[in-house]
């Protein structure tokens, strides 16, 4: 084997169970992943991957080797680590990871500031509410609501709390309250609340469940749109002047705001610049 980079093929495409998406990872072409996974199998005279209908499927030799790339490829991002560790300089990229209501809500005003007073730092947004691997750099920072302990290999700072609250589209409450017989309240929940949620067991009139969503924007959206009562940040639901709070529900939990990074991107001066800056401005927004 002359060349390392076929290690980082090898394990996309066991990392993603085929071509396509392997490719898609590495972005490159799927012509690309297939000729370097064959000419590495070629060179090594051995055979890896057994190729199926359902995807890439290892041989035994390929889990063999697997668990030595593995090692490998741990080893090539802490080198990394540590190069960029030493980075004093004050440019370049930083990936963040955050939901699309952190930005939409929370965020933007404050990325606004940080880029206008670092504009040689290129903030480089993912939206997702998935768990990235910060430690394969994947991401370089991460903003999760979350109540989960924070990973041994990342640094965690509590900025804050999200609170919560259960708001209706003015029309609907209006037209709710004035009912009297055979007054039913509408609500949109979530994927785990059960028949009678919890933040609405104090009520006594019937609740009908309308919809059931798993993604707050789609509560939101619904909410707006008059399908009934719903729970949502009060960061969401006090900007939008079309919706109230619902009184006659008892006081929610609040969820944890945190923010998250690889113990060894501490030492990077963009990334504690940046930290510093979205820790104090979100906790003067909170």
């Amino acid at each position: 084997m002359h060349d390392w980079d076929d290690i980082r093929f090898f394990l996309a495409i066991v990392q993603t169970g085929s071509v396509s998406a392997a490719a898609g990872k590495l972005k490159v072409n799927q012509s690309t992943v297939s000729r370097r996974i064959n000419n590495f199998e070629k060179e090594m005279n051995v055979r890896l991957f057994e190729r199926l209908s359902t995807g890439y499927q290892l041989t035994h030799e390929g889990m063999e080797l697997q668990q030595r790339a593995i090692r490998m490829e741990e080893e090539m991002f802490a080198i990394e680590r540590d190069i960029m560790g030493k980075n004093v300089a004050l440019h370049g990229p930083i990936r963040l990871t955050t939901s699309l209501v952190m930005v939409d809500y929370l965020l933007m005003p404050i990325l606004k500031a940080f880029t206008q007073q670092y504009p040689g730092i290129e903030v480089q947004l993912d939206l997702s509410d998935n768990n990235y691997n910060i430690s394969q750099r994947e991401a370089d920072v991460a903003l999760r609501v979350t109540r989960a302990p924070v990973p041994e290999n990342l640094i965690g700072r509590e900025l804050g709390a999200i609170e919560l609250g259960v708001y209706a589209e003015k029309n609907y409450l209006r037209r709710y309250l004035k009912s009297k017989k055979g007054r039913v309240l509408h609500w949109v929940g979530e994927d785990n609340n059960n028949v009678r949620p919890d933040w609405l067991h104090q009520y006594t009139e019937p609740i009908q469940l309308l919809m059931r969503t798993n993604d707050v924007i789609a509560t939101t959206a619904a909410v707006k749109n008059g399908l009934g009562v719903g729970r949502l940040p009060r960061l969401i639901g006090e900007a939008m002047p079309q919706l109230v709070r619902f009184e006659d529900t008892p006081i929610l939990p609040n969820i944890p705001l945190w923010l998250l990074t690889h113990v060894d991107m501490r030492r990077v001066s963009r990334v504690k610049v940046f930290n510093a800056f979205l820790a104090d401005k979100i906790k003067e927004a909170l």
